[in-house]
């Protein structure tokens, strides 16, 4: 996130009102609009004053549409949309959702003018396949909620999808993850329009994580291992690695474990976990050094032994890699304990 923005300059911007628009349809996940609605409103809260004026555009010609939960959203009918756009937010929705609003003409002939118009587009977990449908991923990096990945890339196949990113930023097209990450992504912008500062102040009332960088991944590694895992005989491995992290464990261990022959272990992890099984325990070690990092006191030096890694150097390396930033910075960045 932008931490250049000087106080000074953050006033000035905040004297001009920024229009925020929201693409709304039947069946829109609701967390995909209050998420980030909530963070831009808490801005103006912080700031004293509307920065972000927010609007609600319906695909209907009612003045509501009726969200995921079933619980319905006023909103202003296309005709009534402002013409001034900085900002246009594309949540998503289920499958059946996100098709009856693809195939609405009208709605998406405004769309198109409306993302034309704006200075600024994002989308929020699948709301990345209007911004696909639009034209405006040709050429640029985007993300999407993980189980949407593979079917963004076949509908979208000149867009770099990025399977694990929380949100990306490429030209004047913004596009988060799954459901939450779209209050990683509008705290981002919200530091980008007002300054890190300012955007600081509106993660800790809202009580979220703070700057969790885009490119950190969009799940708990250990949760995603054990979701692909379930029902079967790796997950006895996982369990064994969760626990025994800190242990000298090599591939022919894990092998001796699970009672198969390393190739078959090879064979296995790929099948399970789409990695090599050296990657799978890195992975169950990163995973545990976060965890320590968030929970703890304990020196990098520490974690990194009781992480398992033979060095707090070999252990910084792997964690940057993984994560994109290092491990005392993750560690000031996220809020552990004091």
């Amino acid at each position: 996130m932008d931490g250049l923005v000087s106080y000074d300059d953050a006033m000035s911007k905040a004297a001009k009102r920024h229009r925020v628009v929201f693409a709304l349809y039947d069946g829109v996940l609701l967390l995909d609009v209050a998420g980030p609605a909530e963070v831009l409103a808490e801005a103006n809260r912080q700031l004293g004053r509307t920065f972000y004026a927010l609007h609600y555009v319906s695909s209907t010609a009612r003045a509501r549409v009726q969200t995921s939960v079933g619980l319905p959203l006023q909103a202003d009918p296309v005709r009534d949309a402002p013409r001034t756009i900085d900002t246009l937010i594309l949540p998503g929705g289920c499958k059946q959702a996100r098709a009856a609003a693809l195939n609405d003409a009208r709605f998406m002939a405004w769309l198109r003018k409306a993302s034309k118009r704006a200075r600024r587009t994002a989308s929020v977990c699948s709301g990345a396949f209007f911004s696909g449908a639009l034209g405006l991923l040709d050429g640029r990096e985007a993300t999407t909620h993980w189980a949407a990945v593979e079917e963004l890339r076949e509908r979208h196949p000149d867009t770099h999808v990025a399977e694990d990113a929380l949100y990306v930023e490429d030209g004047k097209h913004w596009s988060s993850a799954g459901v939450l990450s779209g209050v990683d992504m509008s705290l981002a912008i919200v530091s980008r329009d007002l300054g890190s500062a300012l955007a600081l102040r509106v993660a800790r009332q809202l009580v979220v994580f703070m700057v969790r960088h885009g490119g950190q991944s969009q799940f708990s590694g250990v949760m995603d291992l054990q979701t692909r895992a379930a029902g079967g005989e790796m997950l006895d491995l996982l369990a064994w690695l969760e626990n025994d992290s800190e242990g000298a464990i090599s591939v022919e261990a894990m092998a001796a474990r699970m009672k198969m022959s390393v190739r078959t272990l090879h064979r296995r992890c790929h099948e399970t976990f789409a990695m090599s099984p050296a990657r799978l325990l890195r992975t169950v070690r990163l995973e545990r050094a976060r965890e320590l990092l968030h929970d703890t006191q304990l020196e990098l030096k520490v974690i990194a032994g009781t992480a398992g890694f033979a060095s707090p150097e070999a252990f910084s390396k792997a964690f940057r890699e993984r994560f994109g930033t290092s491990p005392g910075r993750y560690r000031e960045s996220f809020g552990v304990a004091r």
